[in-house]
């Protein structure tokens, strides 16, 4: 139960507003203690509970550790020939004690907060059995030793609320401090109830968020529906084995400028083959689809590992544009009418007697031309109508000005250049929503569009069609959960445009009614002080990085109540290295503990080598 030759001594016990009670643990120094003990660690200290027939220890996490040399001690002032000899002497007692301790004046100092659970052993058991687990009943004892429990009770502790034979899980990395320890997510808990990942430039956000999506896809006890909201273009790549491989999977594209023409012209040679099978347009086909590839590629965001082997991609791009999963949303048709009633809504200022007179005539257009479809022969018409009003009528010049305004909106939808997307390769909000609700499969859906505001208005309308969905049926499987990226863009606490609010309306509809119908929220972002504080506290899982700015830690303390303690030892944490914190999802009920994920370029290149060999 705990490891041997490593112990220390309680030294002092003081609150703490955030996590009760913040401890503070001294080992004897050695080389092995140092490189043993770390962030992470499980410590065991008997309590005030325990009895003649049992002892109760109470289980602290360590949240900071640092050597500390009483020659030195924190202060380097005073005759710098002195504190310079002093150091050098320091110096040589950290190399010479290297399993056994030696020197009373070196000191491991550490940091600990209550994990509020307690180990009973009973000391006079007839038969022999594992010591309990429970929920802490009394302080640690002050003077009393510390020790390091061993890798399996500390992932016992980590885990303690999971049941790895009927809970349905992923392993989401190891303990930081020890790959040996695993660490394991509820696959329900996680996306029903939300979840939050920040972390400050190159802490690998996208990395983990990538990571964490693979594996939830990649287990079979539950099938889960992904809609990745991609601001940034660049979830392509690193979700490029399960675009090709899963099923369900597919890259929809708002807009027909979100992917290169090259694409579109690969889709419009094979619609047009398919019409016309007895053509022979195989090599056209071939020469085109390299096309589409290169430029395809050429225009995704790549991470730098991924970069330097991007030759490497183009097999599975290839396949991922072949196998037709590369689609773009339908886009309902702008009309005349609604072009002539939008143009009304900018009239400005008094019309005088005429004003009555225009607005009829505006409503005889709209009864005419509402269900044209924009060009160049009905914007004439238009013009021509206008331009009789105007010399039948006495208009004012604010009249003429506001029927102007109707004229140059109809001419401008006429020269519009329409984009004629083939069929096959359009994706309606209907099927999208069928997706969603069907529990045969797991999918993975990533939105991106060129038009951030396009993005946006997308995202909220398919969030609020799946849920009304979900809501006047009932549906409540499978799970959903909609994943914002750089989501300070999608839900900011000031919105500064309508698809802004639109979209902060959207996720706030998820965050407090969605896991009813099994609709869950994950958002992602480097931003947090320009969140929404409302949503920002409603995910009950985090996962945390470094996070340099003050107000930004500060608005993960007050939403989920980490303490500076716990944020200190992000500063130390290396790419993959995470704070993971969960209400529901985790083992240990918030109780953060640092974990380190596995790296999603890896799993990519693995992939783009069994590509290599698969066939064509």
């Amino acid at each position: 139960m705990f490891v041997a030759n490593i112990i220390g001594t309680l030294m002092r016990i003081e609150e703490d507003s955030i996590t009760r009670y913040r401890y503070e643990i001294w080992f004897d120094y050695t080389r092995k203690a140092i490189n043993t003990i770390g962030e992470g660690a499980m410590l065991a200290i008997p309590n005030f509970s325990g009895n003649d027939n049992e002892t109760h220890y109470s289980i602290l996490e360590v949240t900071g550790i640092l050597p500390i040399h009483y020659a030195l001690g924190n202060d380097t002032s005073g005759y710098p020939g002195f504190v310079v000899e002093a150091a050098h002497n320091a110096g040589q007692d950290w190399t010479t004690q290297a399993d056994r301790s030696t020197e009373d004046t070196t000191k491991i100092r550490c940091v600990g907060v209550p994990t509020n659970l307690e180990i009973v052993e009973k000391h006079f058991a007839k038969t022999a059995s594992e010591p309990h687990v429970q929920e802490e009943g009394n302080l640690p004892m002050v003077g009393h030793p510390a020790q390091l429990l061993d890798t399996a009770m500390t992932e016992r502790i980590a885990n303690l609320n999971i049941d790895l034979q009927n809970d349905n899980v992923i392993q989401i990395g190891t303990l930081v401090r020890d790959e040996n320890v695993r660490a394991y997510l509820r696959i329900e808990e996680l996306i029903k109830v939300h979840f939050g990942l920040f972390g400050f430039t190159g802490a690998g956000k996208s990395n983990l968020l990538s990571t964490l999506v693979r594996k939830l896809l990649s287990q079979e006890k539950e099938k889960v529906k992904i809609v990745f909201v991609d601001l940034m273009s660049e979830y392509t790549g690193l979700l490029l084995d399960q675009l090709v491989e899963l099923e369900g999977a597919r890259l929809i594209n708002i807009g027909a400028k979100t992917t290169p023409e090259s694409v579109l012209t690969y889709y419009h040679l094979k619609s047009e083959t398919n019409k016309h099978p007895d053509q022979d347009n195989k090599e056209v086909i071939k020469n085109n689809l390299a096309h589409a590839t290169t430029d395809l590629l050429n225009t995704t965001v790549l991470p730098k590992a991924l970069k330097q082997r991007q030759d490497d991609l183009r097999r599975p791009i290839a396949k991922l544009l072949s196998q037709g999963k590369v689609l773009f949303v339908r886009e309902e048709q702008v009309l005349m009418g609604e072009i002539i009633r939008d143009a009304e809504s900018e009239f400005r200022g008094n019309m005088g007697n005429a004003g009555n007179a225009v607005r009829q005539f505006v409503r005889s257009l709209v009864q005419k031309y509402g269900k044209v479809v924009p060009n160049s022969e009905t914007a004439k018409a238009i013009e021509k109508e206008i331009n009789d009003f105007a010399a039948s009528n006495k208009l004012s010049d604010t009249a003429f000005q506001n029927l102007s305004i109707v004229q140059n909106r109809c001419a401008e939808a006429a020269e519009q250049p329409q984009e004629t997307i083939p069929t096959s390769a359009q994706i309606g909000t209907s099927q999208i929503i069928d997706e969603l609700n069907d529990r045969s499969r797991s999918s993975l859906l990533v939105f991106q569009a060129h038009d951030p505001d396009a993005l946006r208005e997308f995202a909220a309308k398919l969030a609020g069609i799946a849920y009304e969905s979900r809501r006047k049926t009932g549906q409540i499987t499978p799970l959903v959960s909609f994943i914002f990226d750089e989501a300070d863009e999608f839900i900011p606490q000031q919105p500064t445009s309508d698809t802004q609010r639109n979209t902060k309306a959207a996720a706030m509809t998820l965050a407090r009614r969605g896991r009813k119908f099994g609709l869950g929220l994950g958002i992602a972002t480097q931003r947090i002080r320009y969140l929404d504080t409302s949503i920002l506290a409603q995910p009950h899982t985090y996962f945390v990085s470094k996070l340099p700015r003050k107000t930004d830690r500060e608005a993960i303390a007050e939403a989920f109540g980490i303490s500076e303690d716990m944020f200190r030892q992000t500063f130390k944490f290396k790419k993959g290295d995470w704070l993971l914190a969960s209400y529901d999802a985790a083992g240990l009920e918030a109780i953060p503990i640092p974990i380190h994920a596995e790296d999603a370029n890896t799993k990519i290149l693995e992939f783009v080598e069994s590509q290599k060999t698969a066939p064509h």
